[in-house]
């Protein structure tokens, strides 16, 4: 099992157990304020309490090293998703709303205050808070995990099937915007060699004779054309811009990870850059582009 794969399960476990934990915190000092005669159910609430303990420290270690140590995507791709701020946001709601009830049941636990009706009353409607915030914060990194959030001009919605746009092009989102057409639909001879021309390989360092071509192999089970090449490197070797041009649009999506459409100079073309770690600082939809320039790096 890899470090991604780990800690992402962790990640998620952790969650559940956390929801689980806070919720049973809740319904046990519930119990005890219809129930004070019931001596289990503070201990109830207090190992409640402890799950829910124990899945924040796992949670916010996990994420925390997921998003500084680049193991999903570059720390500066969270930073510039507006769900994740989102998700940010609720954590600390959650974080701020957890301090008065843990000092009030560590001081409980260890006998230095006399547990009462209504701290549990208050704490138990906390809790409640707190799970429905902890709910909010699975969805938004369902969200962020559909392509959603993405500000630099990326699609808000869910992404849609890649399509060819038309002869010679490469496959691009059917939500994209379309440049205004240079030209007849039909792609001459003249557009080809402006193309020939001004094409290159987007990594330093890469023999093209040892390139095989995998562009209409089947992928997902045989469901859809790959309609790409996949051009090998370590993460983090910086992709180049194949030609001059100007970015078309950024974009997130499941398939192609994080990704760059770009037009070249004829502007009857599009390159599509998948699967980067990161994007080069201060790239933007509608930048010009030069052939050469650094637009991200290989994820």
């Amino acid at each position: 099992m890899d470090t991604r794969l780990t800690l992402a399960w962790l990640h998620l476990l952790a969650l559940s157990v956390g929801l689980a934990g806070v919720w049973a915190r809740a319904r046990a000092l519930r119990d005890s304020l219809r129930h004070p005669e019931d001596p289990g159910a503070l201990r109830r609430a207090f190992t409640g309490d402890t799950w829910w303990g124990i899945a924040a420290i796992l949670w916010l270690t996990t994420g925390l090293w997921r998003l500084l140590a680049h193991t999903e995507k570059a720390t500066s791709y969270y930073f510039a998703n507006r769900v994740f701020l989102l998700k940010l946001a609720l954590f600390m709601a959650v974080f701020a709303l957890e301090l008065w009830p843990m000092i009030t049941l560590i001081r409980w636990r260890r006998g230095k205050a006399t547990p009462n009706p209504r701290d549990a009353g208050r704490i138990e409607v906390i809790s409640y808070v707190q799970c429905a915030l902890v709910v909010a914060m699975v969805l938004a990194a369902v969200g962020m995990a559909r392509g959603y959030g993405m500000s630099s001009g990326a699609h808000s919605g869910a992404p849609s099937p890649a399509v060819r746009a038309g002869p010679g092009e490469a496959p691009v989102d059917t939500m994209m915007p379309t440049p205004e057409p240079t030209g007849t639909e039909t792609v001459s001879d003249d557009d080809l060699a402006v193309l020939v021309r001004e094409l290159g390989m987007p990594l330093d360092g890469v023999d093209v004779t040892t390139l095989r071509s995998n562009f209409d192999e089947r992928r997902g089970g045989g469901t859809r054309q790959h309609q790409a090449l996949d051009i090998m490197a370590p993460r983090r070797t910086p992709v180049k811009s194949a030609g001059a041009g100007r970015v078309l649009r950024l974009f997130t999506s499941i398939a192609g990870g994080l990704m760059v459409y770009a037009a070249d100079s004829s502007e009857r073309f599009i390159f599509h850059y998948a699967h980067l770690d990161a994007y080069a600082p201060g790239l933007r939809d509608g930048a010009a582009l030069a052939r050469g320039q650094v637009i991200g790096f290989v994820g």
